[in-house]
């Protein structure tokens, strides 16, 4: 039966799941009627399918929208390996750190949503925030943010509002431009969750006034595909927000769980014992809204801290649960600041035992940090090795500010993960544009501030990975470092199934350099890159499926920040954009310059793609 519209029978009673008119409800008798959609629709670029449980119960199925008209599969999902073993190739004991753009401009912070005129992918938008971070088995790092128009909550809460994906691949320097993950068609989507589960990807994505808490995606390849699920609960839910949060763990006898909003300035943990399938919440509410909560080394005990509203003494809240979030402790103050809006915690476990976490050290509407706390205000990072009863703290050498106030640094809602290698990542958003942090514990417990990559005595080696049926899925050539560092280096080539190529690029020390080139599986071009690297610009062209030219832009390889005076690897619009239709007469030309166009933005063209 079709849950959208009819009633779900779960542990004994029913619950009618409807379009609720908030994201919290008090219980089954809350909703204002029962929604008269007898689907759940979910737009992807494909790789995507629909477990068989939510396909019957919910009709739900994928809607393909293709970002252009010769292949609908995203690049992110594109041309993935999945070798293992070089994912623990990286610096070790040598301190290592550096920052990045995460996102390209356009379209971060792009309003007008011009990056469609540079050919970025039309479903990505300006707002893009919220995100799920983590580190693949095969070392990618993959980051799911929810893409709205603005930062204003109308627009957060918008049916419009989607997923988008980003991928930065191991051993190279910069991310895949961002592409659609899924829209929920007629839903709002928002607040994604990434975890590392084993060699599974797990997703969990919110979303205002939706049917349901919670969607749920998972992928055993890396993220190449994916699988859409949505929950079954044990009962109806109550006192909650859609917005799962940073953290996703097991405990000790595999029960999985999962941090979510509570409705007011509380958090709480979902937990399911039948592989993700049947969800309970485990009653229990923290101090603190957006709380970040990780098990202790005992493997019993959880720590919740923060995340925002709150605070105890002019200090960011802390709570204990032995239980698995069926009750916590009274709130009492840790070392940290407080926090407000556009702000988050984030807490992890790190592969050795200890704790760290990332976060702002001041509450965005007060500015200055707590009493006591003698690292200035700004973003940090901490590492505990006695379950947060002392702290190493660092400042972050490099800082962007929030997008509106521009006055101190800020990681916004901040995510932190660790690669197999020992890295640590961290994504920063609601900065102009968002960051990308990349750094191990030994440069946290140094004193090093910035530190310029070196690429000496590296020693190459070249890799070839095959499908199971024997033909070659991807060849590629890497340097690996006396320090153990693995950057890729030289030609990578991956194949379809069909012996067609798929991708191919060169790299130097990480960075691509040269031609790219994206092909469907029939031999079309996608896309193209030419890169310039002495010049650092490049130029990016899209295709017809005849072959002729439909979008050709042209970008600054190392942009500088709007807020700070310094040059970072990343991708900014710079210079002429074309656009021609299927016969090659030219249609459009814009200009840009430092990734805004110049000009009144157009009406939408009769040649783009969109939803």
């Amino acid at each position: 039966m079709h849950l959208l519209s009819k009633r779900l029978w779960v542990i004994g009673f029913a619950c009618v799941l409807t379009a609720l008119p908030s994201a919290a409800a008090e219980s089954s008798s809350a909703s204002t009627g029962v929604s008269n959609r007898t689907e759940f629709v979910v737009q992807s670029g494909g790789r995507m399918d629909v477990e068989p449980r939510t396909k019957t119960e919910f009709g739900a199925r994928i809607e393909t929208v293709a970002s252009n008209p010769v292949y609908p599969v995203p690049f992110n999902q594109s041309g993935i390996k999945q070798t293992l073993d070089v994912a623990e190739l990286g610096p070790k004991s040598a301190p290592y750190f550096a920052v990045r753009f995460a996102l390209p401009i356009p379209p971060d912070n792009d309003t007008n949503l011009t990056g469609r005129l540079a050919g970025v992918d039309p479903s990505v938008w300006a707002h893009n925030h919220s995100p799920g971070l983590q580190v693949l088995p095969n070392g990618d790092v993959l980051a799911i943010y929810f893409s709205a128009l603005t930062p204003r909550g109308a627009s957060e809460r918008s049916p419009q509002a989607r997923f988008v994906q980003a991928r930065l691949r191991h051993g190279s320097e910069e991310w895949d431009f961002p592409e659609l993950f899924f829209n929920s068609r007629d839903y709002n989507d928002q607040s994604a969750l990434l975890w590392t589960d084993g060699l599974t990807v797990r997703f969990f994505g919110g979303g205002r006034e939706n049917p349901i808490p919670f969607k749920m995606a998972h992928s055993a390849d890396n993220g190449a595909s994916w699988r859409f699920s949505l929950p079954k609960l044990d009962k109806p839910p109550v006192d909650y927000t859609a917005q799962p949060i940073a953290n996703a763990f097991r405990d000790p006898k595999g029960a999985m769980y999962f941090a979510m909003d509570a409705q007011k300035d509380n958090s709480f943990l979902w937990r399911s014992t039948d592989r993700g399938e049947t969800w309970h919440d485990m009653g229990g509410r923290t101090g603190g809204r957006h709380s970040t909560i990780v098990p202790l080394k005992d493997g019993w005990t959880l720590l919740s801290i923060g995340g925002k509203n709150t605070a105890i003494n002019g200090f960011n809240p802390q709570n204990i649960s032995t239980n698995w979030g069926e009750t916590w402790s009274e709130s009492r103050p840790t070392i940290f600041s407080p926090l407000g809006g556009n702000q988050r915690p984030s807490l992890i476990r790190l592969a050795n035992g200890d704790l760290c976490m990332v976060t702002d050290s001041y509450h965005r509407k007060k500015e200055s940090p707590p009493d006591g706390w003698i690292d200035g205000a700004g973003c940090f990072v901490a590492i505990s090795k006695d379950d947060g009863a002392t702290w190493r703290v660092k400042r972050l050498p490099v800082e962007l500010p929030h997008e509106e106030d521009r006055a101190r640094g800020t990681l916004g809602y901040a995510t932190v993960a660790q690669a197999p290698n020992g890295m640590i990542h961290v994504l920063a958003t609601m900065t102009q544009p968002c960051l990308h942090y990349e750094f191990n514990e030994a440069w946290v417990y140094s004193d090093a501030g910035e530190i310029k990559p070196q690429f000496i005595d590296g020693q190459s080696r070249k890799f070839v990975e095959k499908y199971p049926n024997g033909k070659v899925r991807v060849t590629w050539s890497a340097k690996v470092f006396k320090n153990g560092r693995y950057v890729l280096d030289g030609t990578e080539t991956s194949y379809y199934e069909n012996g067609q190529k798929e991708h191919e690029v060169k790299y130097a020390n990480g960075r691509k350099f040269g031609k790219e080139t994206f092909w469907s599986p029939d031999g079309k071009k996608v896309w193209s890159w030419e890169r310039r690297l002495k010049q650092k610009n490049a130029t990016w062209t899209h295709y017809w499926p005849n072959g002729r030219k439909r979008i050709e832009s042209n970008w600054n390889l190392n942009p500088e920040a709007r807020d700070v005076e310094r040059k970072f690897d990343g991708y900014e619009a710079h210079g002429v954009a074309t656009h021609w239709d299927e016969s090659g007469k030219v249609i459009a030309e814009y200009r840009f310059e430092q990734g805004r166009l110049v000009g009144k933005p157009p009406v939408r063209l009769a040649s783009e793609k969109s939803f």
